[in-house]
């Protein structure tokens, strides 16, 4: 289309230039076709305009269409990245879950048989069998709490207002500081682990507070 039109405008020109510079055809029947020519040449014009004029609004429909295409095509690769992020999620909580159900049913089976309560943490030195049963059911109830908060069941306030309650306990305070070492080692690398202790810990120094520091 651009050599169209490149091609009209110059034949344009060269005849334009012959008509007015070459002696032997400036007579008056020339001057007269000249004139015609000239009349036909502006006709011409207008038409080639109106086509350059078509030509650049049809070359921006298509560049319209081709962003548009793009924009498609991005969105659709967005939802994409989004959907394989949430599936991944999905994967990692699933793993997360059965991680939690492993270890549950490990503390169930070791409050249920005394022999195998053993193997676990003594909580402390001259802790009775009572007692370390008791810290192993503690362990599950913190256990839950923290799932709760992390599948974002509770919210932070939730979460504190819960583990006040819990907090009440004289076991599950006495648990709650025999476990701060180990408590420490497990979220020292943060994430959200870590903010539920961060919370847990604000809950029993607010009841602890409240019994004046005794157990």
């Amino acid at each position: 289309m651009a050599t169209i039109t490149l091609a009209s405008c110059i034949g344009s020109l060269g005849i334009t230039l012959a008509l007015t510079w070459l002696p032997f055809i400036q007579s008056a029947e020339t001057g007269n076709a000249g004139q015609a020519y000239g009349a036909a040449a502006a006709a011409t014009s207008v038409v080639v305009l109106v086509y350059i004029a078509r030509t650049f609004q049809q070359q921006g429909e298509e560049a319209r269409m081709h962003r548009e295409v793009l924009e498609s095509q991005t969105s659709e690769l967005c939802m994409q990245r989004e959907m394989v992020e949430s599936q991944h999620k999905t994967v990692q909580r699933s793993a997360e879950a059965a991680v939690r159900a492993r270890h549950i049913k490990l503390l169930e089976m070791a409050i249920n048989d005394p022999a195998l309560m053993h193997c676990w943490s003594g909580y402390g030195p001259n802790i009775s069998d009572d007692r370390r049963k008791q810290y192993l059911y503690c362990n599950l109830i913190i256990s839950h709490q923290c799932m709760c908060y992390e599948l974002g069941y509770y919210t932070d306030e939730e979460v504190v207002n819960s583990l006040r309650g819990i907090f009440n306990n004289e076991v599950m305070r006495g648990f709650w500081q025999a476990t701060q070492v180990a408590r420490d080692q497990i979220a020292q690398h943060g994430g959200t682990m870590h903010k539920f202790y961060d919370l847990a810990e604000l809950a029993h120094s607010h009841r602890l507070n409240n019994y004046g520091g005794h157990q």
